[in-house]
């Protein structure tokens, strides 16, 4: 929140803005539900258009204020505690474009359309846009690429970085740029669009997206396969993998998990199998070879409440991990990680295949909290890891960089963020190494 010496400067931006906003798209009232790690705004703007959008940040930067935009909400723990945070920017009304190319398997979309949104459009075609981030039905287009978020289906399809080809972004000047295109194949060079995927905002407020598609699955069902181990287990989703079968999710599921979302606490494969019929039948068929193999049996229940359970049990809580990875480490570290949590209420997840292990706890106070990471860090750090803290209590937030220690290329970053946001308008604090 900003200092009483502040608020001159929020005097004369608000001043300056509100002519070119709709009446009430200027507010206070509604700012304890944009607050981000516990600091809270001090006004809330809902730009409507691109050119209101630059009219916001070129007057934010002017009045010296520090703004972060936020789409849905789903993933606002992610990243560091910010340093200053003066003006909230809803992109909730940056929603109208929706320019669907069928033929050409591409979608170009406004940032604060809601992903839910997106895919019930493209459904009506037959495609679909392959992200799947936990709490995904609220989560905006923006939110999605500005966190990074993916979900299960990251076993077959990646991230968003992997479907992105074009974006446009404001930046903390007013100015806009483009990078990409909407096509998917173009001119070489660099994929500049990529790194605002993950950057939370720190670099420009992204306005819109194009993205390639896949085509819908014309069928699809769920294997839940369960194991005494999690070494059985992750060899099990390693070998469905080689052997080419149709599957586009797999989550590994500790005990405590499982019995979350499956009511069974034993180490379970959850499998989403999805494609064409006869393709579906044959990959559900040699899954259960594979199993009979593995001496474990298989169940095809009901598949999606089982990953709306999922995405429930995994989306931010008041302590989210995510450590990453070697695949063939997944499974040593998870039972590690399984034993040093007990008593943690420890939930843990890991998409095998990418090497990526998802956990939720919940402490019982902020200094359990604080040891539960440093034990984390420590098993990561053994398996040749990392960790990244999706959210905590905000004490621990300003006690620690989430995103661990600095990479070999934070020099790069630091460089982009001096040159693109010299006076620290956008999201300031909140990326690796508090930029």
């Amino acid at each position: 929140m900003s200092s009483a010496a502040a608020m001159p400067s929020l005097d004369q931006f608000i001043a300056a803005v509100r002519p070119s906003l709709e009446p009430d798209a200027v507010s206070a009232a509604y700012a304890d539900g944009f607050a981000v790690d516990g600091v809270t705004p001090e006004i809330v703007v809902a730009p409507g258009s691109l050119e209101q959008l630059q009219t916001v940040l070129s007057e934010a930067r002017e009045a010296r204020l520090a703004a972060i935009a936020i789409g849905g909400g789903t993933h606002l723990g992610v990243g560091n505690a910010p340093a200053a945070y003066d003006v909230a920017i809803s992109t909730a009304r940056l929603d109208s474009t929706f320019e669907h190319e069928p033929a050409d398997l591409t979608v170009t979309v406004d940032a604060g359309t809601r992903l839910a949104d997106v895919q019930a459009r493209l459904a009506a075609d037959g495609q679909t846009l392959p992200l799947d981030p936990p709490c995904g039905g609220d989560a905006t287009i923006g939110g999605v690429l500005a966190s990074n978020a993916h979900g299960p289906l990251r076993h077959a399809y990646g991230t968003a970085r992997d479907w992105l080809i074009g974006i446009r972004v404001v930046h903390a000047d007013g100015t806009t740029s483009k990078s990409g295109g909407r096509v998917v194949k173009n001119v070489a060079g660099y994929d500049m669009h990529k790194l605002y995927v993950g950057s939370l905002g720190t670099l420009g407020v992204i306005t819109q997206a194009t993205f390639k598609l896949a085509p819908l699955p014309r069928a699809q069902t769920t294997a839940a396969v369960a194991f005494g181990t999690a070494r059985d287990a992750a060899a099990f989703v390693m070998t469905a993998r080689d052997a080419g079968l149709a599957i586009h999710a797999a989550e590994l599921l500790s005990p405590p998990a499982a019995e979350a979302v499956m009511n069974d606490a034993r180490w379970i494969v959850l499998a989403r199998v999805a494609g064409g019929p006869a393709g579906v039948d044959r990959s559900m068929s040699e899954l259960g070879r594979l199993a009979a193999q593995a001496g474990a049996g298989i169940d095809d229940g009901d598949g999606t409440a089982a990953w709306q359970r999922w995405s429930l049990a995994f989306r931010p809580g008041v302590l989210s991990l995510r450590v990453s990875v070697m695949p063939s480490a997944v499974a040593e570290t998870m039972e590690v990680l399984d034993r040093g949590f007990a008593g943690a209420a420890a939930q843990m997840s890991a998409t095998a295949t990418a090497g990526v292990i998802r956990i939720n706890l919940e402490p019982s106070h902020e200094d359990r909290a604080a040891a539960l990471v440093v034990r984390a860090q420590d098993v990561a750090a053994r398996a040749g890891g990392t960790l990244a803290i999706d959210a905590a209590p905000r004490a621990l937030k300003r006690a620690i960089d989430v995103f661990g220690p600095l990479r070999s290329d934070f020099a790069i970053m630091r460089r982009l963020k001096e040159q693109l946001d010299p006076q620290g308008v956008l999201s300031p604090g909140r990326f690796a190494g508090r930029l």
